[in-house]
């Protein structure tokens, strides 16, 4: 029996998060924000803490530096109840780190790689695919070490029979073609709607989400506050955030709210449930998440 109800191979890092209408301004100019946090960071362990706080078990693989930062990330992963089974020092990285700031409705992100550039094809043992029931690919863009190794991996995948879904987060490279190849393992995709125009090479989110259907099951494109899009099987549904959801809302921070969604979405979507539920349960972590600084504060308990 699997152990785990999602894998995912984390990019694990530290978010130092600041919040405040100001522009980064050179020449030594002194800005005032208006608030931080420090966190725990990275697309998927964002997904994995509100995906176990749902009820689901998450087998997360992740390294971190052997320093300050390394520490407080393997401190608030246990204080989660993800298992750190599988996280293991680098002596050679320090400890990936991002850096955002936000206006509340939008932000600038800067990141250090450190030990994501540590995370490698022989860290992904065969034996994971016995213990799980279903593959989450985050951050593609940013593990680069793993572009070549997913197509023959997600080959063994699909036949075992696990279902795979992806959320490539931005390219910083900007190489978003790099992607195609795994479209069609996918049975799951949770672009954003820049993302999905940008993969796609489509100029609107309806053509976008076309294309991206043609080579995936189901494409699920989050419009922030326009709500999601899904394409499947040539159908094309939208949905609208619930005014409750919204009502009295103060937006802290945008981080995170997509890896929320997807945890939401697919806790949802791995029970089987109708297509509209799954988008109502991931709107609504994505929603609440909006409520606090970083990606992990503001995360729905049932």
């Amino acid at each position: 029996m699997a152990k785990y109800d999602v894998f995912v191979i984390a990019d694990l890092c530290i978010d130092l998060l600041f919040t405040g209408t100001v522009r980064p301004k050179y020449g030594q100019a002194e800005q005032l924000i208006d608030d931080y946090t420090v966190d725990l960071g990275g697309s998927a362990a964002i997904f994995a803490s509100q995906f176990a706080k749902l009820g689901g078990n998450v087998g997360f693989l992740a390294k971190v530096g052997n320093d300050l930062f390394g520490n407080i990330l393997l401190e608030k992963i246990k204080s989660i109840g993800i298992s750190s089974e599988h996280i293991s020092i680098d002596e050679t990285h320090k400890t990936a780190a991002g850096i955002g700031l936000s206006d509340g409705q939008d932000r600038a992100m800067l990141t250090y790689m450190g030990t994501l550039l540590s995370v490698k094809p022989e860290d992904i043992k065969d034996e994971f695919i016995k213990r799980t029931k279903h593959w989450h690919i985050a951050s593609y863009f940013l593990l680069e070490n793993l572009w070549d190794f997913w197509i023959l991996f997600l080959q063994k995948l699909k036949q075992q029979g696990l279902t795979v879904s992806l959320d490539t987060n931005w390219a910083p490279k900007e190489n978003w073609q790099q992607v195609h190849n795994i479209l069609p393992y996918i049975d799951v995709f949770l672009p954003n709607e820049e993302e999905a125009k940008l993969i796609s090479g489509e100029k609107n989110v309806i053509e976008a989400g076309k294309w991206l259907s043609d080579r995936c099951n189901l494409v699920v494109i989050k419009c922030g506050g326009d709500g999601a899009m899904a394409f499947q099987k040539e159908k094309i549904y939208k949905f609208d955030i619930p005014i409750h959801l919204t009502e009295n809302l103060m937006i802290a921070d945008t981080t995170g709210a997509g890896d929320n969604f997807d945890a939401g979405f697919l806790h949802n979507w791995l029970l089987n449930k109708a297509l509209e539920e799954c988008i109502k349960l991931g709107m609504e972590c994505g929603t609440r998440s909006l409520s606090a600084i970083g990606g992990i504060e503001g995360q729905i308990i049932p």
